[in-house]
C-alpha cells in the first residue's frame, strides 16, 4: 500500500462542541476521487448506514470488495490519571499509564451494526450477509500495536518531548488565554512507568496545583492523541491530515526525534561537566598528546563516560556539582604525572588553575565521600575518565 495515495482519517463530522454530529459523506467521496485508497478510521461502524444509503448496498460492497474502501473500527486506546473509589493512585502532577480495549471486540462490533436493521428494503438474510462481509473486511493493525504505542509513548515522556511544551502551551492559550509566558516543565520517572511532571505553573499562573494538574493532564493526553494517529499512519501505510492548531504538536514530536541525533547537545553536556569539575579545556598554548587521544577514544571508560553523559540533560548545574565533587576533591591524589606530560592540579576550596596560567591554590582537601561517587557516579568508567584519561591528553606548552 503506497502511503502516498492512501489516506487516513475519520469521515464524521462535528458541532462546534467537538460532538459527532453525521456522517460527511463529502469528503468522502472527494478522498475516493483524490486517492487510490481511503482507510476510514470509524466510530463504532455509525457511518455504516449512511454509506450503504449513498452507494447502494451492491455499490457499497464493490467498494469494499475491491478495496478501494477500507474501514477501521479499533477500541485500543491509551488511559492514564487512575482514580479509584473517588482516590487518586498517584499524587498530582503524577501520571500512569496503561493500554485499554474491548472485552469483547467482535460482540461490541455486532451490537453496532444493529442500525442497519433501519435500512428500507434491506431484508434480514441480506442484513447478516452485508454484516458477515463487513466484519470479515475490517483493517486491523498488527497484534503489538497498543504495546508499541504506549511504549512509544512512555519514551517520549522518557526524553522530555517537546511536544509535551507545545501541549501545554496550547492548554494555557485556551484556558488562561497567555501562552507566552516562560514556564518549566520536566518529566522524572519517579518509579517504574510513573510520571512526575515536573513544572512551575502555579507560580507562573497563579493557579492552584489541581488547576496545573488538569492542565498537564490535557497536554499529555493530546500528545498521546497524536502518537496514536502517527501509529495509525504507520499501522495502514497511510497518510493523514493535521489541522493548523496541531502544527505545534506535530513539529515537537518531530523536534523529540532528530534532537537526539544531534550531535551538539552531547559536546554542551561534556563542556559542561568540565566547566562545573573545573577540569583543563583546551587552551591555546597547550598540546594534545595524540597517543594518549588515540587510547583514550578506545577506552572503556570513554564508552562509559559518552554514556553517562547522555544521561545529563535532565539535571542541573547543582545536581551535576554534587556528582563531581568527589572528583574535584580527589583528583590531586590521582593524577601524578610529570609536567610535561599532564596537568597538575591543585585543591583547596576549589581546582587549581593549569601551571603556567595561574597560581597554586594549595593541598588536596578530605577524602572522596565514596557514598556520592558510589550512588551517584556508579560507572566507575565515568570516574576513571574525569580523573585520569581526560588529563592526561593534555601537554604543556
Amino acid at each position: 500500500m503506497n502511503a502516498q495515495q492512501t489516506i487516513l482519517g475519520e469521515v464524521t463530522g462535528r458541532s462546534k462542541e467537538g460532538q459527532i454530529d453525521g456522517v460527511d459523506l463529502a469528503t468522502l467521496v472527494q478522498r475516493l476521487l483524490l486517492f487510490d485508497t481511503v482507510v476510514v478510521k470509524s466510530r463504532r461502524l455509525m457511518e455504516i448506514p449512511a454509506f450503504i444509503r449513498l452507494f447502494g448496498r451492491s455499490g457499497f460492497l464493490q467498494l469494499i470488495n475491491t478495496g478501494v474502501l477500507k474501514i477501521s473500527c479499533e477500541f485500543t486506546t491509551i488511559l492514564g490519571d487512575p482514580v479509584r473509589n473517588g482516590v487518586r493512585q498517584v499524587p498530582l502532577s503524577h501520571f500512569t499509564f496503561g493500554i485499554v480495549n474491548a472485552a469483547d471486540r467482535e460482540g461490541d462490533l455486532r451490537s453496532a451494526l444493529r442500525p442497519l436493521q433501519g435500512i428500507a428494503g434491506l431484508k434480514n438474510d441480506e442484513r447478516k450477509a452485508m454484516e458477515e462481509a463487513i466484519l470479515q473486511r475490517l483493517v486491523r493493525p498488527s497484534p503489538d500495536y497498543g504495546p508499541q504505542l504506549l511504549a512509544q509513548f512512555e519514551s517520549d515522556l522518557r526524553n522530555n518531548t517537546p511536544a509535551l511544551a507545545a501541549a501545554i502551551k496550547n492548554q494555557l492559550q485556551s484556558q488562561l488565554a497567555v501562552s507566552d509566558r516562560p514556564f518549566e516543565i520536566f518529566v522524572e520517572e519517579t518509579t517504574e512507568r510513573v510520571f512526575h511532571l515536573r513544572n512551575n505553573l502555579p507560580t507562573v499562573f497563579g493557579i492552584s496545583d489541581r488547576r496545573a494538574h488538569d492542565i498537564l493532564s490535557l497536554s499529555a493526553f493530546a500528545v498521546v492523541h497524536l502518537n496514536q494517529r502517527l501509529a495509525d499512519m504507520v499501522a495502514y501505510s497511510a497518510i493523514s491530515g493535521f489541522a493548523e492548531s496541531e502544527a505545534s504538536l506535530l513539529f515537537g514530536k518531530l523536534a523529540g526525534i532528530i534532537a537526539p541525533q544531534n550531535p551538539r547537545p552531547l559536546e554542551e553536556e561534556f563542556e559542561r561537566v568540565i566547566r562545573i569539575a573545573k577540569l583543563p579545556n583546551l587552551l591555546p598554548n597547550n598540546k594534545i598528546n595524540v597517543e594518549a587521544l588515540l587510547k583514550a577514544r578506545d577506552s572503556s571508560e570513554c564508552h562509559e563516560f559518552r554514556s553517562w553523559l547522555s544521561t545529563l540533560k535532565r539535571l542541573s548545574d547543582a545536581e551535576i556539582e554534587e556528582m563531581v565533587r568527589g572528583v574535584r576533591n580527589k583528583v590531586t591524589s590521582i593524577i601524578q604525572s610529570g609536567p610535561a606530560k599532564t596537568v597538575r592540579f591543585a585543591v583547596a576550596t576549589a581546582i587549581g588553575l593549569i601551571p603556567g596560567y595561574g597560581p597554586i591554590a594549595g593541598a588536596a582537601a578530605g577524602a572522596i565521600d565514596s557514598f556520592l561517587v558510589n550512588r551517584l557516579l556508579p560507572v566507575s568508567g565515568v570516574f576513571a575518565f574525569l580523573t585520569k584519561t581526560y588529563p592526561s591528553l593534555f601537554e604543556s606548552a
